[in-house]
């Protein structure tokens, strides 16, 4: 019997910016081309992950902005009978003000993915999703705070009963210092599934995840501009990251993730970006223990 699915493309720290419009320069806008390619290692079930993906985001001056993207992410197993082709649209709206008496900028942003993929037990496709934020950043860029909320809706699964509803809280923290050379951000999961016999058990998981980026004045080891590091630490299932877009649909508990990331200044319009990462899983439903080492590359082109 083929088993829930693993999507997991790791905590991706791409940012979207979008190309000008026409002649107006008040608009930005910037395109994002991304692979991504892993591979499990002492798991039971699972062989490879590999990803593609186009996002185009635009902004509008600091006043708002949108944001589209699609993946299409292959699954491959050690039965190759239980390969998943799966396929996420995503759009995002935003929109911002700035008050004096704020000091900075208030926003509110709304996500939503629409996932579907082959998966014949159906249960970790016909997945849609609402996310909400509210965040603020000072003026001097120095102190940024969000509350992210999501709303996970999967369809009936023929191998469990009962719907599955997921809430997930994703208050955030982050702080920029060293004269804007260094950004250090903390955020944390609160994931409640509504049906644990279709959570591992789990009727909560909370996790911590932690980014420093630190950018280099001038040219950097390599030649990089900046550099990123990422650690994950507890336990959550069936996460949404709203900073890259990624969709946990997993059965698996996650245990912990790191990675690291250099970016490197093509031109004043490219920027590639190299990520390695590390994941940690569970399938406590048959003791499965076992690790995705990974790969991901992001090109981003602005068309300003």
């Amino acid at each position: 019997m083929k088993r829930l699915l693993c999507l997991v493309l790791a905590g991706l720290p791409i940012t979207f910016t979008l190309p000008a419009v026409a002649d107006d320069r008040n608009w930005e806008v910037k395109t994002d081309l991304q692979g991504l390619y892993g591979s499990y290692e002492g798991s039971e079930e699972r062989d490879q992950i590999s990803n593609i993906g186009l996002f185009l985001h635009a902004d509008y001056l600091e006043q708002g902005g949108v944001s589209f993207g699609y993946n299409r992410t292959m699954v491959g197993f050690k039965d190759a009978s239980a390969d998943i082709d799966q396929d996420q649209l995503y759009v995002n709206g935003r929109f911002s003000l700035m008050p004096d008496w704020a000091r900075g900028q208030i926003g509110l942003r709304l996500d939503a993915h629409w996932v579907d993929n082959n998966d014949d037990l159906n249960g970790t496709g016909d997945l849609n999703i609402v996310a909400p934020q509210l965040y603020y950043l000072n003026f001097g860029k120095t102190f940024y705070a969000d509350l992210g909320y999501a709303r996970s809706s999967y369809g009936d699964a023929l191998a469990f009963s009962g719907d599955l509803e997921v809430d997930q809280l994703t208050p955030t923290l982050g702080f920029g210092f060293n004269e804007g050379k260094d950004w250090l951000q903390f955020r944390g999961y609160l994931i409640d599934p509504s049906n644990p016999d279709r959570a591992q058990g789990k009727s909560d998981t909370s996790a911590i995840e932690a980014k420093w980026t630190h950018w280099f004045a001038g040219r950097g080891p390599l030649g990089l501009d900046n550099l990123g590091i990422l650690a994950l630490a507890g336990e959550r299932i069936y996460a949404v990251d709203p900073d890259s877009a990624v969709v946990y649909n997993v059965a698996d508990v996650q245990k912990g993730s790191a990675a690291v990331s250099g970016q490197w200044r093509l031109n004043d319009s490219n920027m590639l970006m190299l990520q390695l990462g590390y994941e940690s899983y569970t399938n406590e439903l048959i003791a499965d223990d076992y690790t995705n080492l990974y790969l991901y590359v992001d090109f981003t082109h602005n068309w300003n």
